[in-house]
């Protein structure tokens, strides 16, 4: 089962679509947008995004966050993720 399938099945055990996600440099929290057609090749598209860099980020708060309507993830580089 690839990254995003994988994904998927946490999102529906956890009855949650709000997640917050961790890559190397990065702090990700958005709402999974579940689209078979749009998550394609281990990717997951969020909406109303926060992103902040990890050193801005202290106890789940974050200093300096930028904000985007839209983002296209790439699981590749996901290192942990909680479903919220």
């Amino acid at each position: 089962m690839d990254k995003a399938k994988h994904f998927k099945k946490i999102m529906g055990k956890s009855d949650s679509s709000r997640v917050v996600i961790l890559t190397a440099h990065y702090q990700i929290i958005g709402s999974v947008y579940d689209c078979e057609e749009c998550n394609k090749e281990s990717c997951v598209n969020l909406t109303n995004v926060k992103v902040c860099n990890i050193s801005d980020s202290y106890e789940g708060i974050c200093e300096n966050e930028s904000q985007y309507d839209w983002l296209h993830v790439n699981m590749d580089a996901v290192v942990a993720y909680s479903f919220v």
